[in-house]
């Protein structure tokens, strides 16, 4: 980039610039991707901007997405189908105008992925996906289209990805067939036996937390006065009832007093929250509008992906894509699609962290089973549905965004869309409000957010030519880092990595055992048997000085991701994170206290581990790694059978004596033949549909979790 690095100013200075009595022409409520978005977007036309965000930045939504920057393969296909089929014929001109609307949006996600992977190229790359192919002939069809039954025999798919190439002119890297022999080698994980052949195409991914940072940090350095943790407390209205403006809290300080910001114009940025927002102006009785869909995700072991390969299960059991990504080093499924309320801090369902098991089940190698102890971490992100009234399956609501005028209070909101077309959502957000009023559009110049890239490709004292592929090389050599380290610094920071390490501790920069680079502290170093996270101590502090981070959470799980590839690991880093952050920001005692617990509190409910959170799970499906193992401790002699001693041996064991009752009931369900014995098949079968027989399961299971293993599997 030829742009110099544009500094950006303090969260401390913002809160005072709110605080100051100006009036803003533009204040926006939400500081996801679409409220930085807007914030961008209305900023770089000339106008002067407020956005404040009552928790931190992609807190909600736009931290726990599937990390995809796609251009709609799905939605083209579904167009495709739909246009082709012979109920398009009954009425051409409506099927005319539904496919052209499908392909304008389609290629609005071409652009815009096109934009981030050019002019953000230090937050995206590209990941190529696999589709497996295990039959020449699929039946039921998938997208409900016969002729699609016919595609792997046909080429039809391999065809459909060079269209797809096409559509984004050949920007991103070309689709291409694997047969099942080179696919061993290529991702040794599948179950390439099965295989007849496989068809890779391109996807962009992100780091979506960052990628959010970034666009608020963007708006920042052009002028808008963007904060974290400002609460709007009510809206502020004009003589005539027009919204101008809002009191607001300051929350990241206890005990501060709330204060009145004035705005010319105010636009709702809420995602699954807006309804929540509406009921702020509109009092509670409102008819709500957007509907939330919830979306699963796990986290396994590298081990389970090769680093430079993902994987699509375009068919899953219930009709959605399920995908199987290398990300940050770590291999993350998802994700599922289930109708919820909005809620910022949502438990993750037990019972959707085993469906994904049991879905990757399906691709991956026999020899790989995975077991529920491999999930490192899981989260569940609520997308917003702004709903369309016809659609009949859920995930056929529009992604699609609204943006939504209130005729007579004067707010905006906009709701809906996806993560790559956030640019896209604010121009058209602010376009409308420039239409709808003179005195603004008389101010403002024409969209620049195209051609605006966003913070850490520009060039700096230490990176005279700004962001190149190279620049972690150049970095590790001038610095003597672990490549490790200075990737992960230019992945995060881009052409800011260089300062981050200027907020090392003094001294605490030592020689590494083998002499080969410096060793600068980390937030997690691992147990000598595992590897540890790239993450640095001096990040958090970077963090703290310059991006806004205002409490623990913000740091373990959006300035890092580590809350997101190892819950377990980021619960052990609190304490330390909690004194850097203490030590920074002058934090008492009592303050230290408080913020580890309430960070502990929020980490507990936003992430689940390795240990399974079995109340209100309806366990009807266990993985079989994981009943076999129970298995495997009950039959201690390796018999391949269990007795009704055996089971009773094993319950007390595990601290759980069984009545005979109890013993009785689930002896009389498991042992279908009657003769005495329960083979593992029984006993699976038993284990994901008994009813009664919960109680057993659950001290089995907890026996488990509670380090009892006789022989390991």
């Amino acid at each position: 980039s030829s742009q110099p690095e544009k500094p950006f100013p303090t969260r401390v200075e913002n809160v005072k610039r709110l605080k100051s009595g100006e009036v803003f022409d533009v204040f926006v409520v939400g500081g996801g991707a679409t409220g930085a978005g807007i914030a961008m977007e209305a900023q770089l036309r000339g106008l002067s901007v407020a956005c404040v965000e009552q928790e931190d930045f992609a807190s909600g939504t736009s931290s726990k997405s599937t990390k995809l920057l796609w251009a709609g393969s799905r939605y083209l296909v579904k167009g495709l189908c739909k246009f082709f089929s012979p109920a398009s014929l009954w009425n051409p001109k409506g099927a005319w105008d539904e496919f052209t609307g499908t392909w304008n949006m389609v290629m609005g996600c071409f652009r815009e992925r096109g934009y981030m992977l050019d002019m953000c190229p230090h937050l995206t790359n590209w990941v190529p996906i696999a589709v497996p192919l295990d039959k020449w002939f699929v039946w039921p069809p998938p997208f409900g289209y016969p002729p699609a039954a016919l595609g792997p025999a046909t080429g039809l798919y391999v065809f459909f990805f060079k269209f797809y190439d096409a559509l984004s002119n050949w920007s991103a890297p070309g689709s291409y067939v694997m047969s099942a022999s080179r696919a061993k080698e290529e991702f040794p994980q599948m179950d390439t036996q099965r295989m007849k052949y496989v068809c890779v195409f391109y996807e962009g991914a992100h780091n979506d937390a960052r990628t959010n940072l970034s666009i608020a940090f963007t708006a920042a350095a052009h002028g808008a006065c963007i904060a974290n943790y400002v609460e709007v407390r009510r809206i502020l209205f004009d003589d005539s009832g027009v919204a101008c403006g809002a009191e607001v809290l300051d929350r990241s300080e206890p005990g501060s007093k709330p204060f009145e910001v004035r705005a010319k114009k105010v636009i709702y940025a809420g995602g699954p929250f807006t309804d929540g927002l509406r009921e702020i102006s509109e009092g509670k009785d409102i008819k709500p509008v957007v509907n939330g869909s919830g979306g699963t995700h796990i986290v396994l072991p590298p081990y389970y992906c090769p680093r430079h390969l993902g994987m699509v299960d375009m068919m899953t059991s219930r009709g959605s894509f399920l995908f199987f990504l290398p990300w940050e080093g770590y291999t993350l499924v998802g994700t599922t699609d289930v109708k919820t309320k909005p809620d910022l801090h949502h438990e993750v369902p037990e019972d959707e962290i085993q469906y994904l098991i049991n879905e990757c089940e399906k691709y991956l190698s026999p020899k790989l089973q995975v077991r529920r102890r491999d999930v490192m971490s899981a989260w569940y992100g609520i997308r917003p549905l702004a709903l369309d009234p016809n659609a009949k399956d859920q995930s056929s609501a529009s992604r699609d965004h609204v943006v939504s005028h209130h005729p007579s209070n004067g707010i905006t909101f906009v709701s809906g869309g996806k993560w790559t077309t956030w640019r896209e959502m604010a121009e058209d957000a602010v376009e409308q409000v420039l239409e709808r009023d003179q005195a603004l559009a008389a101010k403002s110049g024409p969209s620049k957010s195209l051609e605006t890239p966003l913070v850490g490709t520009g060039r700096t004292e230490f990176f005279p030519e700004g962001w190149h592929e190279s620049l972690a090389v150049q970095l590790s050599q001038q610095c003597d880092l672990a490549y490790d380290v200075a990737q992960h610094l230019i992945r995060n920071y881009g052409t800011r990595a260089r300062e981050v390490l200027g907020y090392a501790e003094e001294g605490s920069v030592k020689g590494s055992r083998s002499g080969l680079y410096k060793h600068y502290p980390r937030l997690y170093e691992g147990a000598a048997a595992t590897t540890g996270y790239p993450y640095l101590e001096a990040e958090v502090r970077y963090a703290v000085a310059n991006e806004y981070a205002v409490a623990p959470a913000d740091i373990l799980a959006r300035r890092t991701r580590l809350a997101f590839l190892n819950s377990t690991a980021a619960l052990l880093t609190l304490p330390r994170v909690v004194e850097i952050m203490g030590d920074c920001l002058g934090w008492d005692e009592a303050r230290r206290k408080a913020e580890h617990l309430n960070a502990e509190r929020l980490l507990n409910a936003d992430f689940a581990g390795p240990v399974p959170n079995k109340t209100g799970a309806a366990l009807r499906t266990a993985c079989a790694a994981d009943v076999k193992s129970v298995f495997d401790n009950i039959d201690v002699r390796h018999r391949g059978t269990l007795s009704r001693e055996g089971i009773q041996a094993a319950a007390q064991e595990l601290g759980f004596p069984l009545s005979d009752g109890e013993l009785s009931q689930a002896m009389k369900e498991m042992d279908t033949t009657g003769n005495g014995e329960v083979t593992f098949p029984e006993f699976l079968v038993w284990w994901n549909s008994s009813e009664e027989g919960k109680t057993l399961q659950e001290k089995f299971t907890l026996g488990r979790s509670r380090g009892f293993q006789k022989t390991d599997g």
